[in-house]
C-alpha cells in the first residue's frame, strides 16, 4: 500500500527495478489519459512486487529462511504414519533426539505399532543416538533408584544378583549405596563424596563384620572385589558417557555409531525397545564387544543394560528401577546419618 500511495501523491516519480530506471513527468493540462494509464501500470507493478516480497518473507519453506532440503520439504506420504516418519527423517540429529524425548514424555510412543517405531528408528541419524544420550536420556543431576546387578568378576559369573538402593549426585559426584536383603552382599553399605575425599570409599561389608567401618582406596583390590566398576561409575550418567566414548571410537574406525540392531522385544510381558551395538573389539576402544540397552517406552533412561565379551560370554546384566529425582540434603552423604549403619 505504501508503494501505491507514493505514486498517487507524487507529481514526479522515479522507480528503479532491476537496474532500469523509469521516469515520467505529469502535467495537469494535457496527456492526462497517458498519465493515468502510466500511474495504473506503475501501481500494479508495485503491488505485485510488494505481494511477492511479503510472500517470500512468510513462506516457511523459502530456501533463504529454512535449512530443510527440497527433498524433505516436498516429501509426500500415503498416510499420516508415513508422513510422521518422513518429517522425522528430515530433522537434524539434535532435533531428532529432542523429538524422540517428547514422544516418550507425552506417552505417545506407547500407542504406536511396532512397525512405526522401527521405522522411526530406521530414520534416526547415527549422530542422533549420541545427542539423545548426551542431552535427553538423563535429565537429573541427583536422583535415587534401585538396581539389580550381576557381573563376571575375575572370570566368574556371580551366582546371585546384587539388589541395591542408590542415592546419587553427579556433579559434584556423591554416592550412597546399600545392598538389600534379597540380594547378594546383603547389609553392605558404601559412601563416596569427591568433595571431601576423592580417592577413598567409606563403608562396611554385610553380615557379622558390618560393625566395622573404614576407608578403602576407590580403585583398590578390596573396592573392586565384587565389581568391575568404580563407585564413580554407578550412576545412570555412566551409561550416557559410555555411548559417547564408544561413538568416538566407531567414528575413528570409519564405522557408524548407530546401533547395528534395533528391535522390539517382550520382556516378562512388557514391550521394550532394544538398541545393540557390536564393536570390532572390546576395551579400551570400546566398552565391550557387544552392548545392549533396553527401554520400556515410558522412561527416557534405559531400564536395562547388558554387555558381552568377544567370546559371547556375558560380562554384566543390570536392571534399573524406580528412578526418582531428588534434592539431597547435606546429611544424605554424611556417614553420621542415623539412617545408615556406619560405625
Amino acid at each position: 500500500m505504501g508503494c501505491v500511495g507514493s505514486v498517487v501523491v507524487a507529481r514526479t516519480a522515479s522507480v528503479e527495478w532491476g537496474g532500469a530506471s523509469l521516469a515520467f513527468s505529469m502535467s495537469t493540462s494535457r496527456n492526462s489519459l497517458v498519465a493515468r494509464t502510466l500511474l495504473c501500470a506503475l501501481a500494479g507493478l508495485c503491488l505485485m512486487v510488494s505481494t511477492s516480497t511479503f510472500a517470500q518473507e512468510i513462506d516457511p519453506i523459502s530456501p533463504a529462511l529454512s535449512s530443510t532440503s527440497a527433498e524433505c520439504t516436498h516429501a509426500v506420504a500415503a498416510d499420516s504414519a508415513s508422513t510422521d516418519v518422513d518429517r522425522f527423517r528430515c530433522l537434524t540429529a539434535g532435533e531428532q533426539a529432542a523429538s524422540w524425548r517428547t514422544t516418550i514424555e507425552d506417552r505417545s510412543l506407547l500407542s504406536l505399532p511396532d512397525n512405526q517405531i522401527l521405522a522411526l528408528m530406521d530414520a534416526m541419524k547415527p549422530e542422533a543416538f549420541v545427542e539423545y544420550a548426551r542431552f535427553d536420556m538423563i535429565l537429573d543431576n541427583a536422583y535415587e533408584y534401585t538396581m539389580f546387578r550381576r557381573e563376571r568378576v575375575f572370570g566368574r559369573w556371580s551366582a546371585r544378583p546384587d539388589h541395591m538402593i542408590v542415592r546419587y549426585q553427579d556433579n559434584p559426584r556423591k554416592v550412597y549405596v546399600k545392598w538389600l536383603p534379597d540380594g547378594a552382599h546383603a547389609g553392605q553399605e558404601i559412601l563416596y563424596d569427591e568433595t571431601t575425599d576423592p580417592d577413598s570409599v567409606y563403608g562396611h561389608v554385610g553380615g557379622p563384620l558390618r560393625i566395622v567401618s573404614g576407608k578403602v582406596a576407590i580403585d583398590g583390590p578390596f573396592a573392586l572385589a565384587q565389581s568391575r566398576h568404580s563407585v564413580r561409575d554407578i550412576g545412570l550418567q555412566f551409561v550416557a558417557r559410555t555411548i559417547e566414548h564408544d561413538a568416538r571410537s566407531f567414528r575413528a574406525e570409519g564405522l557408524t555409531e548407530k546401533p547395528v540392531r534395533i528391535e522390539l522385544v517382550n520382556v516378562q510381558g512388557t514391550r521394550m525397545l532394544a538398541w545393540t551395538w557390536i564393536a570390532p573389539s572390546g576395551p579400551p576402544a570400546h566398552y565391550a564387544q557387544r552392548v545392549r540397552l533396553l527401554f520400556d517406552l515410558q522412561h527416557l533412561w534405559p531400564i536395562g543394560e547388558a554387555a558381552w565379551d568377544a567370546h559371547g560370554e556375558l560380562l554384566e546384566m543390570i536392571h534399573f528401577e524406580d528412578v526418582v529425582p531428588r534434592h539431597w540434603s547435606e546429611s544424605t552423604f554424611d556417614r553420621r546419618n542415623p539412617e545408615y549403619g556406619f560405625h
